[in-house]
């Protein structure tokens, strides 16, 4: 097997060596010099995000680096990408989570949840998938998959010592159900990961539509409700036979976890308060304004809830949130996010989208339906073998020039697509969660390939077909009437 330090050295001069194709052979006729750039500084990014040549996150500051020195785009204007609205909107988000995380009050919400869903292992992984995919729409899928994991861990080892029940009977269905749960929870809300923000800011700074939170939730939030189910069912039923035998011993343990937890603290009731305030004002913005006569967006509603938490006290020298908490966010990946959006800005004003798009006059004749079910597939089983986030920024700019030149709707192609790249659910490096679940060593590749290939291949016929839904009924689109 090769190393991964061979595959990122061969990636580091592969993406080096592309680069410099593409600055010394001429470009088509019909293609700009910067465009034909532009086209190589995305493979050098794309090859070196696959082979993670460099941390993934730095990759995306290469535009600051490369864009103004070829002569691509303004250094100035560039720059604003990575302090875009959306990237401000994820920086409010990551500080709320990492105060629920530090305060203890996930933990809590996760036994609450487990204890209403009941004791039986398929109860156990339905309580489970519903806990982290809920979680996962407000706190990063890793975070909560390496939340839930301990409990998960413990609760396999007390049906181990069951004579009527196997331990492994149930562990790789529940954590494989945990690592799914999350990646799906986290794609219905536009801060749950960092693809949702990423198509929200292209489709904003390059063609001046505005996606919201309210918006997103309305087609992320079905999809949450629709694959919850099937998935449960199929871990359960069709890919391992799960026992619905009650457990009395899990039942004691939830018992004492709840009892070594304690009661709920001051901070802990604050934090959740904030929690729902600036919940409660995303999903219900656009009502807020027209009764208030207010101008509220989503960025500023994040940021003004993690404004609170740093100024409520909670004891005499201590707040709701502190600088040291709020530092523990993941900051490489707003420089991710910002990188996909400049990216996408140099694929517009080069020119190369366009040129991108002049090739979709070959499939003018194809079923628009059937395109989108190709997308979406292509997107799933990329994202398996590289960053749902780096697929995205490459991807969408095109799907989007793709679409218009075909004449049809684009927002039918990149939302089931940019939802689809958290859907990848057959090897531990397509997302983190199944990085986690895999590194507790109670999975094999094996395990994960058989149950991961068909959820793909449902997720994207389930995928496609709500969204297509959703964006008809109940944004009145139609898929050959719309322009951005």
């Amino acid at each position: 097997m090769i190393e991964k330090d061979t595959v990122s050295l061969f990636g580091l001069f592969f993406g080096l060596f592309i680069l410099l194709v593409f600055a010394y052979v001429e470009p088509p006729k019909d293609l700009s010099y910067s465009a034909w750039l532009t086209a190589g500084v995305a493979l050098l990014m794309t090859i070196w995000w696959i082979t993670e040549a460099i941390p993934i996150y730095f990759t995306g500051v290469i535009p600051l680096i490369l864009f103004p020195t070829l002569n691509i785009y303004d250094l100035n204007l560039l720059a604003s990408s990575y302090a875009h609205p959306l990237v401000l909107l994820f920086l409010g988000g990551f500080i709320i989570a990492s105060s629920i995380e530090a305060c203890g009050l996930h933990k809590r919400i996760a036994l609450k949840i487990l204890s209403i869903s009941g004791t039986s292992p398929t109860k156990i992984i339905a309580g489970f998938m519903l806990t982290t995919a809920l979680i996962s729409m407000w706190v990063s899928n890793t975070a909560s998959t390496i939340m839930m994991l301990p409990i998960a861990l413990s609760v396999i080892t007390i049906f181990s010592k069951q004579e009527k029940i196997e331990g492994k009977d149930l562990a790789i269905p529940l954590l494989l159900a945990i690592a799914y749960s999350a990646s799906i929870g986290g794609a219905a809300t536009l801060i749950g990961t960092p693809t949702n923000v990423m198509l929200a800011g292209i489709l904003s700074d390059n063609y001046n539509y505005e996606i919201d939170f309210q918006d997103w939730l309305m087609i992320g939030l079905p999809i949450l409700f629709c694959l919850l189910p099937i998935i449960w069912f199929f871990l359960t039923q069709i890919s391992f036979k799960v026992s619905k035998e009650k457990s009395n011993a899990l039942e004691n343990t939830l018992v004492q976890m709840r009892k070594e937890i304690g009661a709920i603290s001051f901070t802990e009731k604050i934090v959740a308060f904030v929690f729902f305030l600036t919940a409660f004002s995303w999903i219900f913005r656009k009502t807020l304004n027209e009764i208030f006569n207010l101008n509220l967006n989503d960025t500023s509603i994040g940021l003004f809830g993690a404004l609170i938490l740093f100024l409520i006290p909670t004891g005499k020298s201590t707040r709701a949130c502190n600088w040291e908490i709020a530092n523990k966010i993941p900051w490489g990946v707003l420089l991710l996010v910002g990188g996909g959006i400049s990216l996408s800005k140099a694929f517009s004003s080069s020119g190369l989208a366009l040129w991108i798009g002049s090739f979709s006059s070959y499939f003018v004749n194809y079923e628009f339906y059937l395109l989108i079910i190709i997308a979406v597939g292509l997107i799933i089983f990329l994202t398996e073998l590289n960053s749902n986030t780096a697929t995205i920024a490459t991807f969408a700019p095109i799907l989007i020039i793709f679409a218009l030149g075909i004449n049809q709707n684009p927002l039918f192609l990149v939302i089931p697509s940019t939802i689809a790249a958290s859907c990848a659910f057959m090897l531990p490096i397509a997302t983190p969660p199944n990085a986690v679940i895999f590194g507790s060593g109670k999975i094999k590749m094996s395990d994960m390939i058989r149950a991961g290939f068909l959820l793909n291949i449902i997720s994207i016929f389930v995928i496609t077909i709500v969204s297509i839904l959703l964006i008809k009924y109940i944004f009145g689109f139609d898929v050959n009437n719309f322009s951005l």
